[in-house]
């Protein structure tokens, strides 16, 4: 039971969920639910049951918000170690090459720029939101240096998060 709502619901749920990024929390609220009823369905566990416990203990799967930072955070980490496309390593750049004459605590801690944005719109894009989710990572994830080994700790920061 848990392969078939793995393979039809939950990848679903993740599947570009980049693109949610800014969504207001009504909206990630309702494909949570979506979630929180599969793992009911799994477990056979009445409505009124907390299922938190359950998603991250048993299904390790990672709450809609979670997600989404989960899936921005190796982009991201790609981008830094220079194995990303050129279009985003032009996105990601570190405070550090900022032309400044104070060096501020963030570019000895690895943070990237933060670009402005006019717009509400332009808080969804990549280049300002991106930046905020690895901005908001510790420095114990973010020294990492192998992809498999940074995701699974990422995991693991966002599980304690």
């Amino acid at each position: 039971m848990k392969s078939v709502v793995s393979s039809f619901v939950v990848s679903r749920i993740y599947y570009c969920n980049c693109l949610l990024v800014g969504c207001p929390r009504y909206q990630l609220d309702r494909l949570q639910a979506v979630m929180n009823t599969a793992a009911r369905l799994i477990f056979h566990v009445g409505k009124y049951v907390s299922i938190k416990q359950l998603l991250r203990d048993r299904l390790h799967w990672l709450p809609v918000p979670k997600g989404i930072r989960f899936e921005l955070c190796p982009l991201v980490f790609k981008a830094v170690s220079g194995s990303a496309p050129s279009y985003l390593l032009d996105l990601c750049y570190p405070v550090s090459t900022v032309v400044s004459k104070r060096r501020p605590r963030s570019a000895a801690r690895g943070d990237l720029v933060i670009d402005t944005s006019i717009s509400d719109f332009g808080q969804h894009s990549f280049s300002v939101a991106a930046e905020k989710v690895w901005n908001e990572l510790s420095d114990s994830v973010r020294s990492i240096r192998a992809v498999d080994s940074f995701t699974s700790a990422l995991k693991t920061f966002l599980f304690s998060s």
